[in-house]
């Protein structure tokens, strides 16, 4: 081969080098920004409207913490209730009678001391008494006929005064592993009493802390906890960056950015639940997320629905003809003020709620030839009383009664 020939085809071979090196700097920029808008603006043309039970997915817990994602180059951070009463304060204030706002508490708190020491409760056999006692660490139990004289720490409380109070203990297993002690006993504030924790109990201890509670671990243990506060993390058996209660970031996310904008603007963006995309199906899986939902009932439940699944509100909700012919309107904060106590809203609020709807003078909707403005809650959503249990729950699947 002559010299240029030579030279023709190395400026051939560099040429198409670089032409390769462009291209893979094109491709890799498409990747980057142009492939995930795409994706994205499909993802959002697919996403579901409200659809069957069983389809309802996990949307919640991702509009729950979009804002954390929106910020996370910001380190978006929890903030406290406190903070959100410099604009908030009239859901604060009413969100401080709430039961959510007092939901999980240690036992050295003088509330829930109050409610155990110096009491005990005769649970039968195979356990016995408990007696309880409380000392600079909070409250602990004995079963003297048992184990004598040795104390099983009660750690944690769960749940609200303004209805049932139940511990809670983390301990180690063999592994090392964390798990949950739900004490056999709770606090009713019907009657101020010790009552046994309605649990799944087969009377059939294989170790010490066995004969103190019903054990969970895994996902049953994390889930329990988290229903009952804000934030907190289970480190080996303690709860760690504990922020107790269902207070404004729970629902909200961390509002460290919603409160830096909202200081230093007039017209602070719409953040978590005022935004745009928020829709009743994100209620719904928001609320449910602990309420429950239909996914995590079993199908005989489903088809038989006992007593019991009062208790799960959203799931009554989702079958009732009202949500089906709803078209997406009817959700939870249509009846309820989720920063307002129950006990708070008069039974003629609720009423009003289902009459704008089932209106006697208005041909397209269907009003009750019994009753059309009054007792609806009594005839179509009525409470239930559950066996060991001294709070009642109302039945949220909204429908005719034969019994009524």
């Amino acid at each position: 081969m002559c010299a240029s020939q030579e030279k023709r085809v190395k400026r051939f071979l560099v040429s198409l080098t670089l032409a390769w090196i462009i291209f893979s700097v094109l491709v890799s920029i498409w990747q980057t920004e142009i492939v995930p808008t795409q994706q994205s603006a499909i993802a959002q043309e697919r996403s579901p409207g409200i659809s069957t039970m069983s389809n309802l997915t996990t949307k919640a817990t991702a509009n729950a913490s979009t804002e954390l994602i929106e910020t996370k180059n910001g380190a978006a951070t929890y903030v406290g209730r406190d903070t959100c009463k410099e604009c908030h304060a009239e859901n604060h204030e009413l969100h401080s009678h709430h039961g959510h706002h007092k939901t999980f508490a240690t036992t050295n708190d003088p509330s829930i001391v109050a409610m155990f020491d110096g009491r005990s409760y005769d649970s039968g056999e195979p356990y016995g008494t408990f007696t309880y006692h409380a000392d600079e660490e909070g409250l602990f139990a004995r079963l003297q006929e048992k184990f004598g004289e040795r104390k099983f720490r009660l750690q944690y409380a769960l749940g609200s005064a303004d209805g049932a109070v139940t511990l809670l203990s983390l301990l180690p297993d063999p592994d090392g592993k964390t798990f949950a002690i739900e004490h056999r006993v709770s606090w009713f504030r019907d009657g101020d009493e010790l009552r046994p924790t309605p649990q799944e109990d087969n009377r059939n201890p294989q170790t010490p802390a066995d004969f103190f509670g019903l054990r969970h671990q895994g996902k049953v243990m994390e889930k329990c906890i988290d229903c009952h506060i804000t934030r907190g993390t289970i480190s080996e058996q303690t709860v760690v960056d504990l922020i107790p209660g269902v207070n404004c970031e729970k629902c909200h996310g961390p509002g460290s950015e919603h409160v830096r904008l909202a200081r230093s603007s007039k017209n602070p963006p719409k953040y978590s639940v005022g935004k745009s995309d928020w829709d009743t199906e994100s209620e719904i899986q928001l609320c449910g997320n602990c309420h429950r939902l239909p996914v995590t009932v079993s199908r005989s439940e489903l088809r038989e629905y006992p007593d019991e699944l009062a208790r799960f509100q959203p799931v009554g909700l989702l079958r009732s003809q009202c949500f089906v012919q709803s078209q997406g309107q009817l959700r939870c904060t249509t009846c309820h003020n989720p920063h307002q106590t129950i006990a708070e809203i008069p039974e003629s609020e609720h009423v009003s709620n289902c009459v704008q709807c089932h209106q006697e003078t208005n041909a397209q909707h269907v009003s009750c030839p019994i009753s059309p403005s009054e007792n609806c809650i009594e005839c179509h959503m009525p409470a239930r009383a559950l066996p060991g249990l001294s709070v009642s729950f109302h039945d949220h699947w909204i429908r005719v009664h034969p019994e009524k």
